[in-house]
């Protein structure tokens, strides 16, 4: 039941950090690039701001995309551990940093992730914080589609999986139909659940995709050992771009497109789009690094979160670039509602035709994942003992593909302990610091 107390307390702080948030925006009056999309979309704030680095006065949101997290973001306030005090120390800062804060950007790249179709966790409550001028829609997958449960009436699995897409995307969309006249969308050719937004653009509009009718097209993904290769095309001349030691599945084809459309919206030639990206980009944690791990191994580490899409093109990752014996270590994909079984079992079947082993973590790969895995599979209590019990079985050059979602997972921890090197940790791995610290601890990863 809804504490109303609670309830009221929370809105009092949303207003009260948009308010301010909004104060430092009009300080400077930036350019504002919204990024939305069911996945890619901190790599591609990361890309962008690559892009732009050296031709404007960037900020960017760095993977905080919520209704909190954004105005923490434009007032530069950090979180440590999320408790009351540490609420009460960032809503005493936000009017001192309209005083004191007064390092000039003039373009804002913002993540905008949104988790319901109401708010604050919608799009349109988003857009009464920012309000961008040019707006990049990457795709629509399922993820966090329980909380869209309501809006969708048909009960097969499969029917309701699109349907869910179908309402997410027009959601996410609301984005690009606010650009004004003077804006510019990129939109993805190739997605069903993005394209219907094009006619709903009032500005200017740029394309990508590996559809050739697209405005910058994707010719190719190639991953290997030592990085990834994708190539593009854009009126009639083709560009190669090298990213190394990142480990990519093709839909990265999008991110760092989707990158270079927007340079080219400023006046960034696509040459000079791929020297900076080449150069200048790192890949956030947890999305596809490739690590060393003991034992003479291979650790893919994709455990920042997880949806059945980016499961099943991690797992045609694994299946393409594993040098030796191909594993996994899988945990639950959370809040996808009704449609949580079919996810489940569509990885399972894939991890069955890929992996030689697989190690599951979670009560929703138990229950959905583990009875077609069968002895392919080892059921784990948490990540603890899915380091453990695989540590004692890996060879030279076997491949270990790491991922799951965050919440009540945490699969970093396992990479953690794979790790040749521990000290990379602090580096490579996703959600460090106190806060999710606590998070595992609570869990008994410690």
């Amino acid at each position: 039941m809804t504490n109303p107390l609670k309830n009221s307390a929370t809105w009092a702080i949303l207003y009260y950090l948009r308010f301010f948030a909004r104060l430092q925006l009009r300080k400077f009056h930036p350019l504002i690039i919204g990024v939305t999309g069911s996945a890619g979309k901190s790599s591609c704030v990361a890309a962008i701001e690559c892009v732009l680095t050296g031709k404007r006065q960037i900020k960017a949101t760095k993977q905080l995309n919520s209704e909190t997290g954004i105005p923490l973001a434009i007032l530069d306030i950090a979180m440590e551990d999320y408790t009351p005090a540490d609420w009460l120390k960032a809503m005493l800062l936000a009017p001192a940093k309209i005083l004191t804060n007064w390092k000039r950007f003039d373009t804002f790249v913002v993540e905008m992730g949104i988790d319901s179709p109401v708010p604050p966790k919608n799009m349109e409550y988003l857009l009464t914080i920012v309000q961008p001028a040019m707006g990049v829609f990457l795709n629509v997958a399922g993820a966090h589609t329980q909380n869209f449960d309501a809006l969708v009436g048909h009960t097969r699995s499969a029917d309701r999986e699109f349907q869910l897409k179908n309402v997410i995307g027009r959601e996410k969309g609301k984005l690009i139909e606010s650009l004004p006249e003077s804006g510019w969308a990129v939109l993805n050719l190739d997605d069903i659940n993005v394209t219907p937004t094009i006619g709903k653009v009032k500005g200017q509009v740029v394309t990508i995709g590996f559809d050739p009718a697209a405005t910058v097209c994707i010719k190719s993904v190639t991953p290997s050992l030592t990085g990834t290769v994708i190539d593009l095309s854009h009126e009639g001349k083709n560009y190669t771009l090298n990213v190394p030691k990142a480990i990519l599945p093709r839909s990265y084809g999008y991110t760092f497109t989707a990158a270079v459309a927007v340079g080219l919206c400023l006046d960034v030639t696509i040459a000079e789009s791929m020297k900076q990206l080449s150069a200048n980009f790192k890949l956030p944690p947890g999305r596809g690094s490739l690590l060393s791990g003991i034992n003479h191994t291979f650790l893919l580490d994709s455990s920042y979160n997880a949806s059945m899409a980016t499961m099943l093109e991690s797992l045609d990752l694994l299946s393409a670039i594993a040098p030796a014996r191909k594993i996994a270590i899988l945990g639950d994909m959370n809040e996808l509602g009704k449609v949580s079984q079919l996810a489940h079992e569509q990885v399972a079947q894939k991890a069955r035709a890929v992996c030689d082993q697989v190690y599951l973590v979670g009560s929703l790969m138990q229950r959905f994942a583990y009875p077609i895995l069968q002895h392919k599979a080892v059921v784990c209590r948490n990540a603890k003992q899915a380091a453990v019990e695989l540590a004692k079985t890996l060879h030279k050059d076997d491949m270990v593909l790491i991922k799951g979602s965050q919440n009540g997972i945490f699969l970093e921890y396992a990479v953690e302990k794979l790790l040749l090197n521990p000290t990379d940790a602090a580096i490579h791995l996703c959600r460090r610091g106190s806060f999710w610290q606590a998070n595992r601890r609570e869990l008994g990863l410690d």
